[in-house]
């Protein structure tokens, strides 16, 4: 368990610094292997008095993703207003995910590793707030790429691809990378993944267009209708 107190800044109210010292905690040792104690000795206070501030350690990890994910939407639709092109949008999008990523990693971690730590009406509050995020880059991929979803509310295959591959990047990227580099990385390898799928969209639709396919009933306990 962690020993070294949190260093005092007088910039931070009592609860800054207590949700800044849970989120290295639960970042760096697991939200599940640091109590209420741990925290409390960590600050420097008794464990009793973290009350006076949270309401109990769920809630407080709840905050925590919650504001990182309303931090990442509110950045990239900041970052997305000036760019004009369809390439231009998604790599300022990409470029407010990587800043996020160098910059508050600990927070990623929480919002990528611990959402099944939380209430089930925390989980749709969360995915609620994931889906506002994802509906950015949906926009830029329906709206500039002709890739459309079944409805205007949902969100595309390429969209839930993209979004899966950003959060999990973080695990196989180097220490060595830069911010720039990443960047363009990940903007090369979305427009790719985007690029592909408009190429299997088009090459399903003229062969299906050039004879009529009889597809068989799904069995009875099928997924789909």
């Amino acid at each position: 368990m962690p020993t070294n107190s949190a260093s005092a800044n007088p910039v931070h109210s009592a609860r800054d610094r207590l949700l800044d010292a849970a989120l290295e905690l639960f970042a760096t040792h697991g939200y599940q292997a640091i109590g209420l104690r741990d925290l409390a000795s960590y600050l420097g206070l008794q464990a009793g008095s973290l009350y006076h501030h949270i309401e109990n350690k769920q809630a407080l990890l709840f905050e925590l993703i919650e504001s990182a994910l309303s931090d990442l939407l509110l950045d990239t639709q900041r970052r997305m207003k000036g760019a004009r092109s369809a390439r231009g949008r998604l790599q300022s999008f990409i470029q407010a995910f990587v800043a996020f990523n160098f910059n508050e990693k600990y927070k990623l971690t929480l919002v990528s590793r611990e959402f099944t730590n939380l209430t089930e009406e925390q989980k749709q509050q969360v995915i609620q707030l994931r889906n506002e995020y994802a509906a950015v880059l949906n926009a830029i991929i329906t709206d500039s790429y002709g890739e459309k979803g079944a409805a205007a509310r949902d969100l595309c295959p390429t969209t839930s691809a993209v979004i899966a591959m950003l959060f999990g990047q973080s695990q196989w990227y180097t220490l060595e990378t830069t911010e720039a580099q990443l960047i363009k990385t990940l903007t090369d390898v979305v427009t790719c993944i985007i690029a592909n799928r408009q190429k299997t969209n088009a090459s399903t639709t003229r062969s299906i267009s050039r004879s009529a396919v009889n597809f068989p009933h799904p069995p009875r306990d099928s997924l789909y209708p």
